[in-house]
């Protein structure tokens, strides 16, 4: 009888053993994807909060006049997360939407251009912009933040100056149908399924191809990616050109939508692109990091001030939001920088040992 009764007891602790080392696994399995996919767990548990505070704010209507005000700035965000996930950071994006925006009106109101020809026109203009900061990027030997401070402020004086600070109106109807036009259901806008099919698009880029392997490569370690023969300054060019592909995309996206270009029309987005990379995961050192966090990152700035303006806050409480959310994690990337390091150190003394 006793010998059955500690068989017993045995095989139960056996369980239990099982049991526990089963559930530490599954923890830490859910903890690990929090982790990797925090953007899209502070996104749900946004919308769940903001859902209480008002009755119109998780509805379809709402939910896709989200996506289509935040349209421009997620496809603005397909490249200056890859400039950031490069190594660099990228902030004269709002004044180059801006100038890309005043330019098309121009060619469309005072030249009569062709529309389709205008748009073409203003993202080369765009793409050459991009091509612009990473050469002086190469010729000053300064980090691509400070070359883009200086054009931001070069852009901004240019819209001024070529708008005489007035705003360009007059857009025919067929220039809005980017920006305005929908498809299948009345909040659902062409903006809208242009950055679902080119984020699904960038996702594939970003995880399945060479380029963006040499992405992550170059925001890791330069000096080893062109060791590894990487053609570190071909691959800023392209990086460069590809950001203002997506910078001018969203110019015409903003411009359509709003149906009007002004010199401060894009002025501001440069900080809620970079705050939405941050949060999607991206490390200001660059080296790692997914589209689909980034797109998350910027729906949670879109979210909160959506959810605020339902909750009748108003616009200086946003603003108050966006930087806290900024310096918030800004301060995480930089503690998980330091705890690799300390990590990383301690790895090589327990070898040295």
């Amino acid at each position: 009888m006793c010998l059955t009764h500690h068989a017993f007891c045995i095989n139960r602790m056996h369980t239990v053993c099982r049991w526990r080392a089963g559930w530490r696994t599954y923890m830490a399995k859910i903890i690990d994807f929090g982790r990797r996919n925090l953007a899209w767990v502070l996104l749900v548990f946004i919308c769940i909060i903001f859902s209480f505070t008002s009755r119109n704010f998780f509805t379809v209507t709402n939910i896709l006049n989200i996506l289509n005000q935040n349209a421009y700035i997620i496809i603005s965000t397909y490249g200056i997360a890859l400039i950031m996930m490069s190594g660099g950071l990228d902030m004269a994006v709002g004044y180059q939407m801006s100038i890309c925006g005043v330019i098309c009106a121009l060619l469309v109101t005072q030249w009569g251009m062709p529309i389709l020809l205008a748009f073409l026109i203003t993202i080369a203009i765009s793409v050459l912009f991009g091509a612009l900061g990473t050469l002086l990027e190469q010729l000053l030997q300064l980090p691509r933040i400070f070359i883009s401070i200086g054009l931001s402020t070069v852009y901004q004086g240019i819209a001024y100056v070529i708008t005489n600070s007035k705003t360009i109106s007059g857009l025919p109807d067929s220039f809005k149908v980017l920006g305005q036009g929908t498809i299948l259901h009345p909040s659902l806008t062409w903006a809208t399924i242009i950055m679902i099919v080119f984020g699904v698009v960038m996702s594939f880029v970003m995880s399945r191809t060479y380029f963006g392997r040499y992405v992550f490569a170059l925001g890791g370690n330069e000096a080893a990616a062109r060791l590894a023969g990487i053609n570190v300054k071909k691959m800023k060019y392209v990086i460069g050109c590809v950001a203002g592909f997506f910078c001018g995309l969203g110019a015409l996206i903003l411009t359509s939508r709003v149906g009007a270009a002004a010199a401060s029309t894009a002025a501001g987005t440069e900080i809620t692109i970079m705050t939405g990379v941050l949060v999607g995961g991206v490390s200001v050192r660059g080296g790692d990091g997914k589209i689909a966090n980034c797109i998350a990152g910027v729906l949670i700035m879109g979210l909160l001030a959506n959810g605020m303006q339902l909750a009748g806050l108003n616009t200086y409480y946003q603003y108050i939001a966006k930087g806290s959310i900024m310096l918030l994690v800004m301060w995480f990337d930089a503690f998980q920088i330091k705890r690799r390091a300390i990590a990383a150190n301690k790895r090589k003394e327990a070898r040295a040992e």
